[in-house]
């Protein structure tokens, strides 16, 4: 029960900080503490290998970024108003509610673990906030892994394949390969 209360909490706390960062370092650190969330909720109900291509996956992903971003010298965007942080804060806290109501009634459609749940709802809910909120190409890959964490918590509770799991890899990656491409991490040619 302890457990299962530190892991809801350390994922509303992850996905309250990526919401209101602004550091492009800070959000993959973010984003690779939502992964690692997402691999234990999994792993309690996976064999460990499988749970770890999820990781493994994820963390390829978000150190390719990562690799896009430290060599292209992007300078840091200028920090957002105190008012856009402060709606940007209730719009997740609104978000945490509603996946609080909510996931009673979701729980018993869905037969799974009620940590798995709540936990898949809040990435799944706070992936969507958060692409509505930035505009960045980068940013709209890291919404997207948000995103796909949370529906990745919640189908994996359900269904336990190997192939799914592998495609599942597949498009996180090609994902993150897309947004290094459009954030200009791979040049070809001579120098500009």
């Amino acid at each position: 029960m302890i457990i299962n209360t530190l892991i809801i909490s350390i994922s509303i706390l992850a996905t309250g900080a990526i919401i209101l960062v602004e550091d492009w370092r800070y959000r993959f650190a973010l984003v690779a503490i939502i992964e690692l969330i997402g691999f234990i909720l999994i792993m309690q109900i996976w064999p460990i290998a499988l749970a770890s291509v999820k990781l493994i996956s994820g963390w390829m992903g978000i150190a390719l970024l990562a690799t896009t971003f430290t060599f292209s010298f992007i300078e840091s965007a200028p920090s957002s108003p105190v008012s856009s942080r402060i709606f940007r804060l209730m719009l997740v806290i609104f978000g945490w509610l509603l996946v609080l109501v909510s996931a009673e009634r979701f729980n018993e459609w869905l037969p799974i673990p009620y940590t798995n749940l709540f936990v898949g709802l809040v990435f799944f809910l706070s992936g969507m906030i958060y692409l509505a909120l930035r505009m960045n190409s980068i940013d709209t890959v890291i919404g997207l892994l948000i995103f796909f964490e949370g529906f990745d918590v919640i189908y994996s509770s359900l269904e336990g394949s190997a192939l799914i799991t592998g495609i599942f890899g597949i498009i996180i990656i090609s994902i993150c390969l897309t947004g290094s491409y459009l954030e200009g991490g791979f040049k070809f040619g001579g120098t500009e």
